[in-house]
């Protein structure tokens, strides 16, 4: 039945494990990987089992972390920074931060049941990437443990720092060496072949240090998806929460239009930027929960994007979306601009 359990995620794949762990600390994580050396068999870390892609689900040994190894170790409000096991919820980070004026920025759809292993281990970001980025952009250090056993600390190092790191002549030595000796002959090509855009989570980070002086390889084990270590701590950056917000739901009476529409919109410097297209739109219409939340549409569009901004003051926040609707009507953009001041 427990196996049964951990043969699925939110994704359509089905594997049964070979075995369930519950580490309850860093020494049962290590006990887990020598039995799974000792038998030849691969490792596999889970947290929510948010995954749509089936990486929470494999023919492996299944470490489940997010039954124990879930504690909200260390917070420093005046440094922004908080300190937390893989197990640990995004929301419920945040609901304890709430207090500080505090929060971890990336906001994926399943924040309230992603765990921070799988956050970091995917890299991921959510609605508002365009104004705060990817997990990889909030990530300060992480400790892990490789699959020998070895536990290494991973963060931001300067040249001279990385220089003595590549000396010692430990494990921890050989993997900085042999990953500078993988990034230096590549650079350029590095540098002209990853792709410029803002939600690039595929592969490892390479880009994450060519071209840059302080290598922190942190930002490699980030996205990396289990297959270079497991993670058993992590310190995170935190961002202040806004003080204000606004809308301003721009509607467009084709689908095309409004995908066009969304450079235009990011000139302003928005928080977010979702698109609504005509069917979720007729779905939330005929819904009796969600049809009251339909008050603010005009006639029947194709597509809305919803716009949202960031602002410290309540004026601030009424102006820039209205700034914005101005600008966008007398562009002929979308034909209908609502702003909501405040978002329900």
């Amino acid at each position: 039945h427990s196996r049964g359990l951990y043969a699925t995620d939110a994704s359509l794949y089905e594997m049964f494990p070979v075995a369930v762990a519950l580490p309850r600390d860093e020494a049962d994580v290590l006990a887990a990987l020598r039995l799974a050396r000792e038998f030849g068999v691969s490792v596999l870390a889970r947290g929510g089992g948010t995954s749509l892609a089936g990486q929470a689900v494999g023919h492996s040994l299944v470490l489940d972390f997010s039954r124990y190894m879930n504690r909200l170790l260390e917070v420093n409000p005046e440094e922004r920074w908080a300190r937390v096991e893989p197990g640990l919820v995004r929301d419920e980070l945040n609901r304890r931060l709430a207090p500080h004026g505090l929060h971890f920025a990336p906001d994926p759809a399943t924040s309230s049941r992603a765990n921070f292993g799988g956050m970091i281990a995917n890299n991921s970001s959510g609605t508002r990437s365009i104004f705060y980025g990817k997990t990889v952009d909030h990530l300060l250090e992480l400790k892990v443990a490789l699959a020998d056993g070895t536990v290494l600390h991973f963060g931001e190092l300067s040249p001279e720092a990385y220089e003595a790191r590549c000396r010692q002549t430990d494990r921890e030595g050989e993997i900085h060496r042999r990953f500078r000796e993988l990034i230096r002959p590549h650079e350029a090509d590095i540098l002209a072949a990853f792709p410029k855009v803002m939600r690039r989570v595929q592969g490892y980070n390479l880009d994450e240090f060519a071209g840059k002086t302080n290598w922190n390889l942190a930002k490699l084990i980030c996205g990396s998806e289990g297959t270079l270590a497991l993670i058993l701590e992590a310190k995170v950056r935190l961002e202040p929460l806004p003080a204000h917000k606004s809308l301003c739901v721009v509607h467009f009476r084709g689908l095309g239009e409004a995908l066009r529409g969304v450079n235009p919109i990011l000139e302003f410097g928005p928080s977010a930027v979702e698109l609504l297209d005509e069917k979720v739109l007729a779905q939330a219409r005929n819904n009796l929960l969600t049809r009251r939340l339909c008050y603010f549409l005009e006639g029947e569009p194709s597509a809305v994007l919803v716009v949202e901004f960031f602002a410290d003051t309540a004026e601030e926040a009424a102006r820039r979306p209205a700034q914005m609707a101005q600008a966008l009507q007398s562009r002929g953009i979308g034909y209908a601009w609502p702003v909501l001041t405040d978002p329900r």
